[in-house]
């Protein structure tokens, strides 16, 4: 067992916390592990309220990639905040709205002609994508994947297959949701091993298929569900919560010739990964595919709300193609708020001119450290990622990839809480992803000698534990 005690509490932060506990609901997942006050952030700098300054490793759950409060952020919120503060998108006109929208549409790769809908958050642009790909294809079936997270409402519990957790005492949910495999290279859920995976099968447009691929297209098509009756694919590029996995390049051209094929829907949940997260403007854009809807949210707005939902034009319009939503058919009172509208036009021009490049060599930089980890400590089994969005995960045997003990503490606590919580003492937050991973999704303005402090402070939490473990 590892003698473990959680991160002790400041005065003032211990006032804010008991009060909080009074008034907010319990079902927040926040953890005694980093038991983070704000009183004030910058850059990549939080400061709480007994005045201690922590590496932010997590940027708000990867929202803040323009980093805390932003000058130039913060200088098009107060210009905006003066003008126009809110007056409803979906039924009046103003220019922020619709200058993001013609910025956003030339940002997504494709000949396609598209629209865009706002919305104020991840999961209602997924609710959106959710009815607009029901409506177009005016069929019921939409498919998901293992350890997908895509949100706590309704839609969005019902295509996560993360954590029961998440859809525990909900039921029942939307049906014909239909959940297949997603490729798990590290911990393949075949048992195979990637590339051996691909000998002897067969090609699909000339891309050999992966055996998780084949279990949609030979499994779930010929025995639960014809293809004709799918609406939509919802993916996730990397997923997100389920443990920042990386798929192998065949994934999702793989899914684009099928989803082409048969008329499906291709939905790319890009909220996490998205808005130059990965070095790219758009994770899918490693994979050189053109989606049918692109969800994106989180960074949009540097912190302020706001997601965006960027479909095809043919599906937005019933003017162009009948199939499309109709008039009434959707709409939001606050999506596409002129504020967030403004914040997010400055976030957009910063994430390209500056931050996609910063991610791609700051990102290059943290992949090949822990990589050099992964080398020398027994604990470290996998370290995977593209740009900064990259997870590490811990196993018990580098060579079988046994997985640590669920409880190694007394009172019960794992690897990613114990990590965490050491992490937070000694002035880092890193937060947490899959059963047994840890993420490091930093707001993309960090510098290399940031992330180095970082990472220095990471790995002397991993030379404890270990010792710990002996």
């Amino acid at each position: 067992m590892i003698r473990y005690k959680s991160p002790k509490i400041g005065k003032r932060s211990k006032e804010l916390i008991n009060r909080d506990k009074k008034v907010m609901l319990g079902a927040h997942t926040r953890t005694r592990e980093i038991p983070l006050t704000v009183k004030k952030a910058e850059g990549v700098w939080i400061e709480d309220l007994d005045g201690k300054k922590y590496l932010d490793f997590g940027a708000g759950y990867a929202v803040v990639a323009t980093g805390h409060c932003h000058p130039e952020i913060i200088k098009e919120i107060e210009k905006q905040i003066k003008k126009l503060i809110h007056i409803s998108g979906s039924d009046f006109y103003y220019w922020p709205q619709v200058l993001l929208a013609e910025k956003l549409i030339s940002l997504v790769p494709g000949k396609s002609k598209k629209r865009v809908y706002f919305s104020n958050s991840g999961a209602e642009s997924l609710e959106s994508a959710f009815k607009l790909t029901r409506h177009f294809t005016k069929r019921p079936v939409a498919i998901s994947f293992f350890g997908a997270f895509h949100g706590r409402t309704f839609v969005g519990m019902s295509l996560s297959g993360s954590k029961a957790v998440q859809r525990g005492h909900f039921y029942p949910l939307i049906p014909q949701v239909i959940h297949t495999l997603y490729p798990y290279c590290y911990r393949c859920p075949l048992n195979l091993s990637y590339p051996d995976c691909k000998k002897g099968q067969r090609k699909i447009d000339g891309i050999s298929l992966l055996p998780c691929v084949g279990f949609l297209t030979d499994t779930i098509f010929k025995r639960i569900v014809e293809p004709d009756d799918v609406a939509a694919v919802f993916v996730e590029p990397i997923q997100g919560e389920g443990g920042y996995i990386v798929p192998p390049p065949e994934f999702l051209p793989l899914l684009r010739k099928i989803t082409e094929k048969y008329e499906i829907a291709l939905v790319i949940d890009e909220i996490q990964a998205g808005l130059g997260r990965t070095g790219k403007m758009f994770c899918f854009e490693h994979w050189k595919i053109e989606p049918d809807v692109v969800c994106i949210a989180k960074a949009l707005a540097s912190g302020l709300p706001l997601g965006a939902t960027i479909a095809k034009e043919e599906m937005m319009d019933s003017t162009v193609d009948k199939r499309a939503w109709r008039e009434g058919s959707h709409g939001s009172t606050f999506g596409g708020n002129p504020v967030s509208c403004a914040a997010a036009l400055k976030t957009v021009e910063l994430i390209e001119k500056k931050l996609i490049k910063n991610a791609t060599e700051v990102g290059k930089y943290m992949m090949e450290r822990l990589n050099e980890m992964k080398e020398k400590h027994r604990i470290i089994g996998d370290v995977r990622g593209k740009g900064l969005m990259i997870g590490v995960e811990f196993v018990k045997d580098k060579e079988t990839k046994e997985m640590l003990p669920e409880k190694l503490t007394k009172d019960g606590k794992n690897i990613k809480q114990i990590v965490m919580g050491e992490a937070f003492k000694r002035g880092l937050i890193i937060l947490g992803c899959g059963w047994n991973a840890v993420r490091f999704s930093p707001p993309l303005v960090i510098s290399k000698d940031e992330a180095e402090h970082g990472l220095t402070i990471f790995e002397e939490v991993v030379s404890w534990v270990e010792k710990q473990l002996k």
